[in-house]
């Protein structure tokens, strides 16, 4: 699956109209603005975390065929449910793969999976629970058909020499190690760059003075608040319509979210203006030539198919505007362990106000979250 391009900023096109005639909005002063600095380090211990990690890039699943299924093992099973005395599709699923033991699906219907062997067939009835039903379903008896298609072991190679040598060229644990290390600190070095200039971002949106917008720019962004709503929705496996409810957003909701992504883009091409930050058409191609492949897509081509020269010039804006507003900021260090803390303790909040008021769905929102996922 393709990664997505974040294209922060999308107004390109309207650098001609802006320039020399935005009076849509009046910055505050944007230099020296205080943000976060996150001292950081990589301990020994992130390190081997994510060489465990990285290993299961390099799982294999051996298939088991002269037992039944054991916990610990991965069933793959296509079921059939029959409720009040018919077949009830959303109750049923086809090629599901169960770790089983671990809470994946029905417990009722774990316990029933152990001894089955490739082929067998079982039928189980339990009565569904709020854990595993909606709430118009739970207390009725649900029968399940269950067939058992395979069943198959997770196989993590070993982490040697041998194994460092093969896959990362690398003759040592110590050297593969060591580049693990400069890799993850590159990795916060750039996640906590990022934790600063939405600090500073925030601070000159909310400090600055907004007079409406051209109407080009908020459909600009109504069309990527669209595809972006699209992907989320695709990665979740639900329709837009079904997304948008369960993230509890309505029409005024979703009016406010795009006017905030068109402050956002004012204030990135009212800077960039009086900055003199431009982009050229030579930056623009090396930068596409450069990611391409990391995207997913097999040529530059295939890249401008999805992604036209304007979104990727725009995109390339916003990291140079960002780089001058971290360059020219009044950073504040403050330990990675306390920022943890109080990232933790603000989300916690969150969740508390978001089960009294609005249920209990967490979403996922940050973009890279989901492309971590991915990779």
């Amino acid at each position: 699956m393709k990664k997505k391009l974040s294209l922060i900023a999308a107004s390109v096109m309207l650098m001609t109209c802006l320039t020399g005639c935005n009076n849509y909005v009046k910055l505050c002063d944007y230099k020296g603005v205080e943000a976060t600095n996150v001292v950081y380090d990589v301990t020994d211990e992130e390190v081997q975390e994510e060489i465990e990690y990285s290993m299961y890039d390099y799982v294999t699943y051996d298939p088991i065929t002269n037992r039944g299924v054991e916990e610990g093992d991965y069933a793959n099973i296509t079921y059939t449910a029959t409720v009040d005395g018919e077949t009830n599709e959303d109750y049923s699923t086809e090629g599901e793969d169960v770790l089983v033991g671990e809470g994946w699906t029905y417990p009722e219907l774990e316990e029933a999976l152990v001894g089955m062997k490739t082929g067998d067939t079982k039928t189980v009835e339990f009565e569904l629970t709020a854990d595993y039903a909606e709430e118009e379903m739970v207390g009725k008896t649900i029968s399940i058909e269950v067939v058992l298609n395979e069943i198959t072991v997770e196989n993590i190679p070993e982490y040697n020499v041998a194994f460092v040598k093969e896959n990362f060229d690398y003759d040592t644990l110590e050297e593969y190690e060591a580049y693990m290390k400069e890799s993850l600190l590159a990795s916060k070095a750039e996640e906590y760059k990022y934790v600063a200039v939405e600090e500073i971002f925030s601070y000159i949106i909310e400090n600055s003075t907004f007079n409406g917008y051209p109407d080009e720019l908020y459909e600009q962004c109504e069309k990527i608040y669209n595809q972006n709503n699209e992907f989320y929705a695709s990665m979740y496996g639900m329709s837009v319509e079904e997304f948008l409810e369960m993230s509890g957003v309505d029409e005024e909701m979703k009016k406010e979210e795009i006017e905030a992504s068109v402050n956002y883009e004012l204030v990135i091409q009212e800077i960039a203006k009086k900055e003199g930050i431009e982009v050229t058409e030579k930056e623009v191609t090396e930068y596409i030539e450069s990611v391409y492949a990391e995207y997913g897509y097999e040529s530059v081509d295939d890249f401008l198919v999805d992604y036209t020269t304007d979104e990727v010039k725009s995109e390339l804006v916003y990291q140079k505007v960002s780089d001058f507003l971290y360059e020219n900021a009044s950073l504040v260090d403050m330990s990675e362990e306390d920022f943890l803390a109080e990232q933790e303790s603000a989300d916690t909040e969150g969740v508390e106000i978001s089960g009294e008021e609005e249920g209990d769905v967490e979403i996922i929102e940050d973009t890279e979250d989901i492309e971590d996922t991915e990779e």
